[in-house]
């Protein structure tokens, strides 16, 4: 049995129609009945289609609390290479860059967040 008469068989005994009016069924929705649209009416149906989205006037400032815990340890770091080079604090909780015999070192520390599957 082909698909189109599965669909047929289906359409006669759900709706209880006859042959003709299953087969008629079946043709309409094989049959593109949609026009064509003019690249306008395509642009305004999109833009119809689209959900509105009210813009904010101006942007959020949001304001980072400061990570005690990652200042401290860069706080460490600097205290030992003191001694012995120039440091030079990009971000007191991130990045420290130096030099050491001559050649030119950048220290990052980063808090990785936590996975959310663990």
């Amino acid at each position: 049995m082909t698909e189109k008469e599965k669909t047929i068989q289906l359409y006669m005994s759900k709706l209880d129609l006859s042959r003709k009016e299953a087969e008629q069924m079946w043709l309409d929705e094989q049959e593109d009945n949609l026009p064509d649209l003019t690249p306008e009416q395509k642009a305004v149906a999109k833009e119809m289609t689209q959900a509105d989205r009210k813009k904010e006037s101006t942007p959020r400032k949001r304001e980072r609390k400061p990570d005690e815990n990652k200042i401290a340890i860069m706080q460490q770091v600097i205290t030992a290479l003191a001694l012995d080079v120039d440091v030079i604090v990009k971000n007191p909780e991130r990045e420290i860059e130096f030099d050491f015999l001559g050649e030119h070192y950048r220290l990052t520390l980063s808090k990785p967040r936590k996975e959310k599957n663990a």
